[in-house]
């Protein structure tokens, strides 16, 4: 005999309050892992007001600025490449 309950399958009601849980349980993670990262000595790479910039705890430096793709739909695939000084270009939508 097994005396494991048999688990009832979750309402759609659950389900939708679960899954709208997850933007904020990401956001707290990312800002964890900002804060962890820090914490140790090591920097972290942040996009603030369109400059990308190299964030510590000794300083802000900032690499570049950053401009928009432009308009993706949600699901498509960039296939990206590195160039030999370290830039990434996109090549094309998959």
């Amino acid at each position: 005999m097994s005396r494991k309950k048999e688990k009832r399958p979750k309402t759609e009601a659950q389900i939708v309050a679960q899954e709208s849980m997850i933007p904020s349980i990401a956001a707290k993670a990312f800002r964890d892992a900002y804060n962890v990262a820090l914490s140790k000595g090591q920097s972290v790479l942040v996009v603030r007001a369109g400059q990308l910039m190299k964030v510590s705890n000794a300083e802000t430096v900032i690499l570049r600025s950053v401009e928009t793709y432009g308009t993706i739909k949600a699901g498509t695939r960039l296939k990206v490449k590195k160039t030999r000084d370290g830039e990434f270009v996109p090549l094309k939508q998959a």
